[in-house]
């Protein structure tokens, strides 16, 4: 699967990122296009509807505008989304049920976490543009999260940045094989002397 690092580093500005989520669990990882919903804060009725309506593979991705008193997904929801064939759910929220989450092992990416449920009463839109830390994302936007953040590409240009992304994938690995091999990363980069 594509890191979101390597995608930020072949994408350059064209690739937005959001780094103030984390993964609700370590390995967590979650690549796809974006089903995008707005959420309220402190309320997953759209999210319910949301999970409900997700083709397999797309990444849920819920703005609700960095509420943090209440969580917006746990262990039902993220249940839910695994049964349907989510690839992820990324929300600028907070969460619960973290243990229950890496146990059913669907990539969460959050912000913070509360025991405290939400209600349900909206309102909401699915399909939407959403903002996540300052971030635009558009529905079908292509989205790569993982340990090291949240990469975004716009929809038009996924195709041609994943295959930017193999070639760096083909070039990091070359530098790899050489650093195994002893070789010192000021030869193989060609570093200038220090001073």
């Amino acid at each position: 699967m594509i890191g979101s690092s390597l995608l930020a580093s072949a994408g350059g500005d064209r690739v937005s990122v959001v780094l103030s989520l984390e993964p609700a669990f370590p390995a967590a990882r979650a690549f796809g296009p974006a089903f995008t919903v707005q959420g309220a804060p402190g309320d997953n009725l759209a999210l319910h509807h949301a999970i409900s309506q997700a083709a397999p593979g797309e990444v849920v991705v819920l703005a609700v505008g960095g509420e943090r008193k209440v969580a917006h997904c746990g262990e039902i929801v993220a249940a839910a989304a695994k049964k349907r064939g989510v690839a992820g759910i990324v929300i600028d929220g907070a969460i619960r049920d973290l243990v229950e989450l890496t146990r059913i092992g669907l990539p969460v990416f959050h912000l913070g976490v509360s025991p405290r449920g939400p209600a349900k009463n909206g309102p909401g839109a699915l399909r939407v543009p959403v903002e996540l830390d300052g971030v635009r994302i558009e529905p079908g936007d292509l989205i790569c999260a993982d340990a090291d953040g949240i990469a975004i590409v716009p929809a038009a240009l996924g195709d041609e940045l994943q295959a930017l992304v193999a070639e760096l994938e083909e070039k990091e690995q070359r530098i790899l094989d050489a650093v195994w091999l002893g070789e010192s990363t000021v030869d193989i980069f060609g570093l200038k002397e220090l001073g």
